[in-house]
C-alpha cells in the first residue's frame, strides 16, 4: 500500500514547512496532581524521540537535528547535551550494568517531513558519571 497524506499537493504532501529558523520542539512537564504546567523546554528542532524520566531527577530527550539532552526534571533546564550523528527518533533507555549507569539512544532516524542529517542508524551508549 501507499501512505495517504490527505493532501492533493504532491509537492507538499505534509503541508508547507515553516522556515528552518522557526523550527522548534517542545517538551512540557505537567504536575500530575494539579494538572498545571510545571515547565516547558523549547528545543531547536522537533522532538521525535522517546522522553525518558529518571529517578535521579533527569529527563532525557532527543531532537531531529541530533541533539541528545538531559533536562533537570524540576526546572526543564539543560544540564547536559551531546550532538549525535543523526536524528534521535527512537527510544532512550537508562540501565545499570555491573554497578555502572548507562544511557542508550537510537540515532539516525530519517523523516520525509523534517530534513534531518542522513547517517547510518545506530544505538549510541553513554556512561553516566
Amino acid at each position: 500500500g501507499e501512505p495517504e497524506y490527505g493532501s492533493p499537493d504532491k509537492k507538499h504532501e505534509f503541508g508547507e514547512l515553516d522556515p528552518q529558523d522557526k523550527w522548534a520542539g517542545w517538551i512540557t512537564a505537567v504536575d500530575a496532581d494539579s494538572g498545571k504546567v510545571a515547565w516547558k523546554h523549547k528545543a531547536a528542532a522537533p522532538v521525535m524521540s522517546g522522553v525518558t524520566p529518571t529517578a535521579g531527577g533527569i529527563v532525557f530527550v532527543g531532537d531531529m537535528m541530533g541533539a541528545l539532552m538531559a533536562l533537570d526534571a524540576r526546572s526543564g533546564d539543560v544540564v547536559w547535551q551531546h550532538k549525535l550523528d543523526g536524528a534521535a527518533g527512537g527510544g532512550i533507555i537508562t540501565y545499570d550494568a555491573g554497578g555502572k549507569q548507562f544511557v542508550a539512544v537510537a540515532s539516525g532516524m530519517t523523516s520525509p517531513i523534517w530534513p534531518s542529517p542522513k547517517t547510518t542508524a545506530k544505538i549510541v551508549v553513554f556512561d553516566v558519571p
